[in-house]
């Protein structure tokens, strides 16, 4: 099965003056898949090597993924939706997974306005992704995908979301997988050096009312 997961090209026009930022989701997703043996995995850092519409469907067209993914936040959510958009028009029998903090809280509203979004990752995506790639390749989809935790697809008209999943409860076992990533790519402009984000923890044990989390 081969996989492309894809950082939309947002820009902000603000923290692109200070550099480069990586993508760690991209390492954390892909480093789970692989260790499930998904290993033909490739990354499209749009946002980082501003590609262009052209350029995507040039690459998807190469690649022809059996899996396509994407995430978003808030003000990037049109331009992942556009991303996962062209992707169908180009790879259509591609199943198309969008992930993200405004998928995950956001999952009708953005189901309803990009029907073709086969399925959206809600939460911590480490394990969920290999539930959803294992019936997937099982050819399970359309029987066991009310059973896999923490998704949301549509059903026709409806739109399904399973029961959420737990988070990853031992944030040590997961094993990233840099080597996705190009590196001198990433750099942080004030002080000319190379940036890495790698994720200590998560959550936070406050419940402030306008946090996500």
């Amino acid at each position: 099965m081969r996989i492309v997961l894809i950082h939309p090209n947002y820009r902000s026009g603000g923290a692109e003056i200070a550099g480069s930022w990586p993508p760690a989701w991209v390492a954390y997703l892909a480093g789970s898949l692989k260790k499930a043996g998904y290993t033909d995995i490739h990354f499209f850092d749009a946002m980082t090597d501003n590609m262009s519409e052209g350029e995507l469907r040039v690459r998807l067209a190469e690649l022809q993924p059996d899996v396509v993914g994407c995430t978003a936040i808030t003000p990037s959510i049109y331009v992942a939706e556009r991303v996962l958009q062209i992707a169908k028009e180009v790879v259509p029998q591609a199943f198309g997974i969008l992930g993200g903090v405004h998928a995950t809280f956001m999952y009708k509203q953005v189901l309803s306005e990009a029907p073709w979004i086969d399925c959206i990752v809600r939460g911590e995506g480490e394990e969920i992704i290999v539930d959803l790639m294992n019936a997937l390749e099982d050819g399970r989809w359309e029987t066991d995908r009310k059973r896999i935790h923490g998704i949301a697809y549509r059903d026709q008209e409806q739109i399904i979301a399973t029961q959420a999943a737990s988070t990853v409860k031992d944030l040590d076992g997961l094993e990233p997988d840099w080597t996705l990533l190009n590196w001198p790519n990433y750099q942080y402009i004030p002080l000319g050096v190379r940036v890495a984000i790698p994720s200590m923890a998560r959550g936070c044990p406050f419940t402030c009312s306008f946090c996500s989390q």
